[in-house]
């Protein structure tokens, strides 16, 4: 980059001089020249799509990048909690009927089945419906 800076006469609204005065500090510049020089390559970075990064303030950019890393801690937590419930319910269901490997398997494909159906929205009370309707020596619907 150039480091030689030409002086150019600039007219501007008073208004705007003080609106600048007001974001010379936020912005972090020492001088007015130094804003309007930041304020063009924002703009002209703005006009030529093509460089939209330099239009892009880094702070927007922080604050999406932080609130995507958010959103993922959030997810792995509440992904990690539903696993270690599903463990629970696995070895409860498993200690309590002490399944045999077919009827597992049938359960599985009843499962898979359900949630296909449902889109994912099982809900504990519907299971139990379910469950009534199926007498002890009948075997899980769509079983062979």
């Amino acid at each position: 980059m150039d480091d030689n800076k030409k002086s150019t006469t600039l007219w501007l609204r008073p208004s705007v001089i003080s609106r600048m005065d007001g974001w010379l500090e936020a912005d972090n510049c020492q001088s007015r020249s130094e804003f309007v020089d930041k304020a063009l390559r924002f703009y002209m970075g703005y006009l030529g799509t093509e460089d939209n990064t330099a239009y892009l303030s880094q702070a927007i950019l922080t604050a999406i990048q932080g609130t995507l890393d958010d959103n993922n801690n959030r997810l792995c937590r509440i992904l990690f909690k539903c696993a270690v419930e599903l463990n629970m319910l696995c070895h409860t269901i498993a200690a309590h009927f002490r399944a045999d490997p077919i009827h597992t398997r049938e359960l599985r494909a009843y499962a898979v089945d359900e949630v296909k159906r449902t889109n994912g929205q099982v809900s504990f009370e519907n299971a139990v419906r379910s469950q009534r309707r199926i007498e002890p020596e009948d075997e899980w619907p769509g079983s062979y």
